[in-house]
């Protein structure tokens, strides 16, 4: 007997996350915006809703996709602008229009906080270049610990030889003075005679 998951997936959720996934790329806006949509109607985490859409529910819609894609370029793309390329660049954009009032004056409100913190979260993900300098840092310092060690050996190693040389010149001058004594004696033994 097979036991569903109590936070399984039903066809209508997966609809539902298809739904709005195609509309918010319709729309010239990102999958992301649109997994947190469906994440706050759903109670899931938009993560879930981002893993559930790349891993099953998307392959399901691959013509739909397209369509919602060409469909938010001919939208967004006015005949003297360019097209925003980026995630980060579409949210900059939702930034300056949301924190503007009907006036112009700038409203400062929590969305457009959130929206501004996600573009910078995105733009770090994105460039990935703290967790690479973060990796970088945590090899340098592996590296310098081995240094050290490797520093440690090489001096115990040095102290090590200079012991053997000095046994070694000790071992010689010893048998020079033995040779010294056996030449001495077989001399005096060939005079006796």
């Amino acid at each position: 007997m097979v036991a569903n998951r109590q936070d399984a997936w039903t066809k209508d959720e997966d609809n539902y996350l298809a739904e709005v996934v195609l509309k918010t790329i319709n729309e010239g806006s990102t999958q992301l915006m649109a997994f947190k949509v469906v994440a706050k109607s759903l109670s899931r985490t938009a993560a879930a809703c981002g893993y559930r859409w790349n891993s099953f529910v998307r392959k399901f819609y691959k013509e739909e996709i397209e369509k919602a894609k060409n469909s938010s370029k001919k939208q967004a793309v006015p005949t003297n602008e360019v097209e925003p390329t980026h995630d980060s660049e579409i949210i900059t954009n939702e930034i300056h229009e949301d924190a503007t009032t009907e006036k112009g004056h700038p409203e400062i409100t929590f969305e457009s906080v959130y929206k501004f913190l996600e573009y910078l979260r995105l733009k770090v993900d994105a460039s990935g270049r703290i967790k690479d300098i973060q990796s970088l840092e945590k090899k340098l310092l592996k590296y310098k610990q081995e240094n050290e060690q490797l520093k440690i050996e090489k001096q115990q190693l040095v102290e090590k030889l200079n012991e053997l040389q000095s046994e070694y010149e000790h071992l010689f001058d010893f048998l020079d003075q033995k040779r010294k004594i056996v030449n001495i004696s077989s001399k005096n033994d060939t005079k006796v005679k």
